[in-house]
């Protein structure tokens, strides 16, 4: 099945549904090529079978000898259950008898039944949005956590998701091109902007391409690397003044309980393009590898983006394969499945802009749409 192909992490929620939806009025109907692409554990749950007319009558699951018989070029025609032939009917009500325009058909029979019907209806299938406009992401005043940073929504309840950078520090995206990668980028700093002071939050923005110039014109923005010369030459300071954030040996037990050993900003370094930044000859942002494990010690967050093309190679690159063994979370947006599983268990697949699948350990895997914020 094109579905089960397509959306494999799901299969498991149509066999619930099929073991438990008419408890709930809801029914399930299954098609298929063949009966061998229906799993085991969803098949012996469809009581009602038809079978139409099949490639190889010897794959029938009703009779071989009898599903023979079924003529060729004769749509509708096929088998039930009790090895007799049957005719499907044309699925409208416009005493139309062609089969050509069977589509404008159902969607006027459809229409009619939903204007003739009286009783309870279900609620809609609410869907995610195609475009999300920041501005609905609620205020700071209005999250459980005013330091938590919304990104966009979900599927499941079209509810804000958040990225918690106290929690987990650091965070993953591979996205084709075009396919909203920068967009998330610029939301996520505009939110650590609006949620952190100058005093508790500065920034260093990696940007080869300059998509994010003016993006912050506050005192939080200390440094624009366009360059890999004024990069490596950033690195070198931030790693001097992470390396003095280290506990020494004069720090008490209750300073390591409560990070008070020193004070000063939450540094983010946001790296737009990834691939661009790290290349054959070096990667300016090695110096902050000793620093990943302990980024909650010293107030570091990595946050990088990077093409899905060529990902899968990519895992092995020191940085992202540090990021994936601490389980940092990430989002897999647009990208070719061929390069296999990037983040979790999800493959890359074709989405719409803004669209992708967010990994984490406190949010499990969740479909969703990024907010959409214009540059200025």
């Amino acid at each position: 099945m094109a579905f089960r192909s397509d959306f494999d992490q799901l299969e498991m929620n149509v066999v619930n549904l099929a073991s438990q939806g008419l408890s709930y009025g809801v029914h399930v109907m299954v098609t298929a090529n063949r009966w061998a692409e229906i799993r085991p554990a969803l098949k012996d749950l469809l009581g009602t079978r038809f079978e139409l007319r099949l490639g190889d009558p010897t794959e029938s699951d009703v009779d071989r000898r009898v599903a023979v018989n079924v003529p060729h070029g004769r749509p509708g025609r096929g088998l039930g259950r009790d090895k007799l032939h049957f005719l499907v009917a044309l699925p409208r009500i416009d005493a139309v008898t062609s089969a050509e325009d069977v589509g404008a058909g159902i969607g006027d029979a459809v229409s009619r039944i939903r204007g003739a019907w009286r009783g309870r209806t279900a609620p809609p299938v609410r869907m995610l949005p195609e475009l999300l406009p920041y501005d609905v992401l609620p205020a700071a005043a209005r999250q459980p956590n005013p330091r938590l940073v919304p990104v966009g929504v979900n599927e499941d309840a079209l509810a804000p998701v958040y990225l918690d950078f106290d929690a987990e520090p650091h965070f993953l995206c591979f996205a084709d091109g075009e396919s909203g990668k920068t967009n998330l980028l610029r939301t996520i700093v505009r939110g650590v902007v609006d949620r952190y002071s100058p005093q508790q939050a500065r920034m260093i923005l990696v940007d080869y391409r300059r998509t994010m110039l003016g993006l912050v014109t506050t005192e939080h923005l200390i440094g624009y690397a366009v360059t890999a010369p004024a990069l490596t030459q950033m690195m070198a300071d931030v790693k001097g003044s992470l390396t003095r954030r280290l506990p020494g040996p004069d720090v008490t037990q209750e300073q390591l309980r409560t990070r008070s050993w020193w004070s000063g900003p939450e540094l983010f370094v946001v790296v737009d393009d990834y691939d661009l930044v790290a290349t054959a000859s070096g990667n300016p942002l090695d110096p902050l590898l000793e620093f990943l494990p302990q980024a909650k010690d010293v107030g570091l967050h990595l946050i990088i983006a990077r093409r899905a093309g060529g990902a899968g190679r990519a895992l092995f690159q020191p940085m992202i394969g540090r990021l994936r063994e601490l389980s940092s979370p990430g989002i897999m947006m647009s990208g070719n499945k061929d390069e296999g599983v990037l983040l979790g268990t999800v493959k890359p697949s074709v989405l719409p802009p803004g669209r992708g699948t967010i990994v984490s350990r406190k949010l499990g895997q969740q479909l969703m749409q990024v907010a959409w914020l214009p540059p200025e």
